[in-house]
């Protein structure tokens, strides 16, 4: 029958243990260990991948934010270049018609404000689809005119288009809705895949630090037994190995973690840079950051939480 032991004098024991060994920092001798810089090197790439899988989810939704926030409210009106026959319209019917919507535009009380875009404007969104060297002089333009809406209700979306059928029948609205819902389910599942790689990053730290804690158990099982022989409890042995897991995979971690973020800045640079509106320029906001510079400390947590439940296992079934 086990007699329970009161808290000071399991402590008293460890302190005595610690002078019997005359030991200043592991009773076990951890530095000899071949694998601990595998184990550094491999925690150090797992924590480079969980950034890199991190900031793309971070970037995905910073991005889709913007997109989603920018086209609030906002609908765009076409008046086409050739009506339901075929047949094409000239340049002085689109811009009758045209200032037939604007007019009715500034008198709606559901419009914010609107622009009606300069064939000058249209050429220079149409260019980068056609080449710069292509000639639009032949090629009928249709006309276009930015609004923005006080609410972008369905009842108030309805009676608008029905007002700009009624004074252009070619003319058509489009609500973006569309197109931004195709953007933001493709940005989704990116963002899934970016946690679902996050989520095998870290399932393969556990799975390496319990591996690297179990062969490390085998190679000091003598030390571990003598310990057992002269009192030392479960717990005081697996804290050898939290400690030493911790310390692993913070410095470890650390080091991944810079290299993640010097290649994450690098690929945010180069988004600022590729020069077309159709790649938004990306950036990580202060949240982020925060959430990168407690990484070592959260991969840490998970090594040290790992190592101490594989050594009280490993332990437990021990004779």
């Amino acid at each position: 029958m086990s007699v329970k032991r009161p808290p000071f004098y399991v402590k008293a024991q460890e302190i005595l243990l610690r002078t019997v060994l005359g030991s200043k920092g592991y009773d076990l001798p951890f530095g000899s260990d071949a694998d601990r810089g595998y184990l550094l090197l491999l925690v150090g790439l797992m924590s480079f991948l969980a950034v890199l899988a991190c900031a793309g989810t971070l970037s995905l939704h910073a991005m889709t934010q913007r997109w989603s926030s920018g086209l609030e409210n906002k609908i765009t009106i076409e008046i086409k270049a050739e009506d339901r026959d075929g047949t094409m319209l000239s340049p002085e019917t689109i811009r009758l018609e045209t200032e037939k919507i604007t007019e009715m535009l500034q008198k709606n009380p559901a419009v914010k404000s609107f622009e009606a875009l300069q064939e000058k404007e249209i050429k220079k969104l149409v260019s980068p689809w056609l080449g710069e060297d292509f000639s639009l002089e032949d090629i009928p333009l249709p006309g276009l005119i930015a609004v923005e809406l006080n609410v972008s209700s369905p009842e108030a979306l309805e009676k608008l288009t029905g007002s700009i059928k009624k004074l252009s029948p070619t003319a058509r609205v489009d609500t973006h809705r569309e197109w931004l819902q195709d953007i933001l389910r493709f940005t989704g599942t990116l963002q899934w895949i970016a946690l679902f790689v996050a989520l095998i990053v870290a399932l393969t730290t556990v799975t390496a630090i319990s591996s690297g804690v179990k062969s490390r158990m085998a190679v000091h099982k003598d030390q571990v037994e003598i310990l057992h022989l002269i009192g030392a409890s479960d717990k005081y042995i697996a804290r050898q190995f939290q400690w030493h897991a911790i310390i692993i995979a913070l410095l470890g971690s650390i080091l991944g973690t810079a290299a993640g973020l010097g290649m994450a800045t690098f690929i945010l640079l180069l988004s600022g840079q590729s020069g077309t509106s159709l790649i938004p320029q990306i950036s990580l906001d202060s949240t982020s950051m925060l959430i990168f510079i407690f990484l070592p400390v959260i991969a840490s947590i998970i090594s040290g939480v790992t190592a101490r439940f594989t050594v009280l296992r490993t332990l437990s079934l021990m004779p």
